[in-house]
C-alpha cells in the first residue's frame, strides 16, 4: 500500500501555514538567546553568563539538573553555573541551554491525539547514539554532536504539536506501509520534517553544528550536498543521520520511519564498519539509561 493510499489528505500545508501555527506555542526563553551571544564573546566570562541565566531561574534549574545528572557523572555535583562552566565548559552549556529551552516549548499540544513520547525516545537515543559515534571517531566535540541528535527531528515535534490528527496520520502510515516519515509527510499535505527543523534551527539562531544536521540528516547523502558543505558540517551530519539510522534499526522509541537494512547505514563514512555495530549498541543502551533525566524535561 502506499502512503497516498494510507492517508485521507486535505490541501497541501505550507511551511510558514505550519510555523503559523507554531507561533502560538511558547516560545524559547531570551535567556538562551543571550546566552549563545555571551559565549561567542571572548570577553565574556563565566560569571556574567551566570548572571545573565539567574533571569531565569526555571532555565538555569533545569540545566543544573542535567548537569549534576549521572549522564555528566561530575564528582560531588555543582550548585551554580560557574561551577557547573569549570566542568563542561561553554559550549556544553550552551547545548544544555539550547535544549533545555526547545525540549520545555515543546510539548505535546492541549489535546493532542499524537503521543511525543515514543519520539522524544528516539530523539534522545540518536543523540546518545550520535555521542557515543563521535567519541569513538575522535570528534573535538562530542557534546555537539549529542545535541543535534537530541534535536535533529524538531521539525516532526513541530509538526505533531501544529497538525496532530493529521501528522498522527501521517505517522502511522509510514509505520505501517514501511516507507520514510518524508514521504508520508509530503503525501499527507505537509511539509516534511526537516524543512521545518531547518526554519525553526534558523528562527531561533543555531549555529551551523546543530542547524545543518537538523536541516541535512536525510540529504546528507547527495553528492552535491556534500561538496557544498564544510568538512566539519559534513562530518557531524553523518554522525547524525547515522545515529538516526542505527536507532531505528535497534528499534529504540519510535521515529516513524521504518528501520533501514543495516547494510545500509553507511558507518565506512565515520572509519567504522558493521562489526562494530554491536558494541556501538552495547554503549549506546548504556548511556541512554543514564540520560534518561532529558525525557523529564517533556514530561
Amino acid at each position: 500500500m502506499t502512503a497516498q493510499a494510507a492517508l485521507s489528505v486535505s490541501r497541501i500545508l505550507t511551511v510558514d501555514e505550519v510555523l503559523g501555527r507554531i507561533d502560538n506555542l511558547p516560545t524559547l526563553s531570551q535567556v538562551s538567546f543571550r546566552v549563545g551571544e555571551m559565549i561567542s564573546d571572548p570577553r565574556v566570562g563565566p560569571r556574567e553568563i551566570a548572571d545573565a541565566m539567574r533571569s531565569d531561574p526555571s532555565l538555569s534549574a533545569k540545566v543544573l539538573r542535567l548537569v549534576n545528572s549521572s549522564y555528566y557523572g561530575i564528582p560531588g555535583g555543582v550548585s551554580d553555573v560557574v561551577r557547573a562552566i569549570s566542568f563542561i565548559g561553554f559550549n556544553t552549556l550552551h547545548q544544555l541551554v539550547l535544549s533545555v529551552a526547545v525540549m520545555g516549548s515543546m510539548k505535546s499540544a492541549s489535546g493532542s491525539v499524537f503521543d511525543l513520547k515514543g519520539l522524544w525516545l528516539h530523539a534522545l537515543a540518536v543523540g546518545v547514539c550520535a555521542e557515543t559515534l563521535a567519541r569513538r571517531t575522535g570528534h573535538k566535540d562530542p557534546g555537539a554532536c549529542f545535541t543535534a541528535g537530541l534535536l535533529h527531528d524538531i521539525g516532526k515535534i513541530a509538526l505533531a504539536n501544529a497538525e496532530g490528527d493529521r501528522y498522527h496520520g501521517a505517522f502511522e502510515a509510514a509505520r505501517s506501509g514501511g516507507f520514510s516519515m518524508s514521504q508520508a509527510e509530503r503525501e499527507a499535505g505537509l511539509p516534511t520534517h526537516d524543512i521545518v527543523g531547518s526554519r525553526l534551527a534558523r528562527r531561533w539562531k543555531f549555529p551551523p553544528l546543530l542547524l545543518v544536521p537538523i536541516e541535512m540528516h536525510h540529504g546528507i547523502d547527495s553528492e552535491r550536498i556534500r561538496n557544498e558543505l564544510a568538512a566539519p558540517l559534513v562530518n557531524i551530519s553523518d554522525i547524525v543521520s547515522i545515529a538516526d539510522a542505527v536507532c531505528r534499526m535497534y528499534n529504540i522509541g519510535n521515529g516513524g520511519s521504518a528501520a533501514p537494512d543495516p547494510r545500509q547505514i553507511p558507518l565506512s563514512r565515520l572509519g567504522l564498519s558493521h562489526i562494530h555495530l554491536e558494541q556501538i549498541h552495547s554503549d549506546l543502551m548504556r548511556r541512554l539509561e543514564l540520560s534518561k533525566v532529558f525525557l523529564e524535561l517533556v514530561g
